[in-house]
């Protein structure tokens, strides 16, 4: 595992007078200052609408989808293109093209059998949800993968460049998804789901987290080289924050995955089952999205290795089409979803009590 706290990033700083005994203790303010905040995360706050775009432009596909309307070709924003690993980058490429096929297929999607979906197959609609022909619903692949393939990657970027500036802490909350105020009924992209995973009536969690450690490395810079142990240890946090706060999304995923799918296959009416499928793949889709888009990042806690185990679990694995129609047709793989959400507990080190306030949206 990446030791992401013995990462050494360091502040611009031309003062070289010292005192010996040491730097007085770090005044941390209680608010987020940054007068010039939106000149410097313009790049950033591009980045963030250009994903909400992105992901506006696949549930347009998915809600014309079935109508008789043809689905025009979705464009990948180059911005947010530019800051996404390469390796995501050819992955959204395809899946942003299968995704339209899937649109504009003439049909339904069909639950495969165990032999998988036939080669004639494009995929559509279950329910209300676009699937690929596999059963996986790619405008998760688009946004939600991109919260890590994009976002934390520049963020780890900006981080791994050094020489940091004030200005620079103002991007890494502007590509979290928030902004000064750090108001969780604002809160997007990733930083709506850290919100999602804190307790909003004590103010504490992941959301609140971060919004420490980034208000802690901007006070660290502003006071100069003498706090760059402060700066390090709280961009550390920052990083480490984010992507606790992203599995522990997959857990609630996985969950409401399970409890879906187990709910849907008893529903007499053949409408009303496929619409709660539907629905439950849909959560499932979220959970492949949210740990794909970490993989092959830098600067994580989590490897590459113990995300492919866990997108093996979920029956998509990295560069193979996904089997994700079996979890609707083979009941056994539905204790994979608890498998998951162990490992991810045993990685992480939650406790019973963290993992179940996990399973709620606040």
């Amino acid at each position: 595992m990446l030791a992401i706290v013995a990462l050494a990033f360091t502040a611009c700083d031309d003062d070289d007078d010292e005192d010996p005994s040491g730097p007085p203790a770090l005044t941390i303010p209680a608010e987020f200052v940054a007068p010039n905040y939106d000149t410097n995360s313009e790049v950033e706050a591009l980045v963030i609408d250009e994903l909400s775009a992105f992901s506006s432009a696949a549930g347009d596909a998915e809600s014309n989808a079935g109508g008789g309307t043809t689905i025009a070709p979705i464009d990948y924003p180059s911005t947010l293109s530019s800051v996404t690993l390469p390796s995501y980058r050819a992955l959204v490429n395809d899946w942003k093209d299968e995704l339209v096929n899937a649109a504009n297929s003439p049909t339904p999607f069909e639950i495969p059998g165990g032999n998988g979906p036939s080669a004639t197959e494009e995929g559509g609609l279950l329910g209300s949800r676009l699937l690929d022909e596999y059963g996986l619903e790619l405008g998760q692949m688009l946004g939600k993968g991109s919260y890590g393939a994009a976002c934390y990657n520049h963020a780890s970027a900006v981080i791994n460049a050094g020489n940091l500036a004030s200005g620079d802490i103002d991007r890494l909350v502007e590509i979290y998804g928030t902004n000064p105020s750090f108001d969780p009924e604002t809160a997007k992209s990733a930083s709506k789901y850290a919100k999602r995973r804190s307790n909003q009536v004590t103010g504490t969690g992941y959301f609140y987290d971060i919004r420490t450690n980034l208000i802690t490395a901007k006070a660290a810079i502003d006071g100069g080289s003498a706090y760059n142990a402060e700066l390090n240890e709280a961009l550390a946090d920052y990083l480490l924050n984010w992507e606790k706060s992203n599995f522990a999304t997959v857990i609630y995923y996985c969950n409401a995955a399970k409890i879906g799918i187990q709910d849907a296959l008893v529903i007499a009416d053949e409408d009303d089952r496929r619409s709660a499928l539907g629905s439950a793949i849909h959560a499932y889709g979220e959970g492949v999205g949210f740990t794909h888009g970490f993989r092959g990042l830098e600067n994580k806690f989590i490897t590459d290795a113990e995300i492919d185990g866990i997108l093996a679990k979920l029956l998509a694995p990295a560069g193979q089409n996904s089997e994700s129609y079996r979890f609707m047709i083979e009941a056994q793989t539905l204790s994979n979803f608890d498998d998951i959400i162990e490992s991810i507990q045993n990685l992480y080190g939650f406790t019973d009590e963290e993992v179940q306030s996990f399973l709620v949206n606040n």
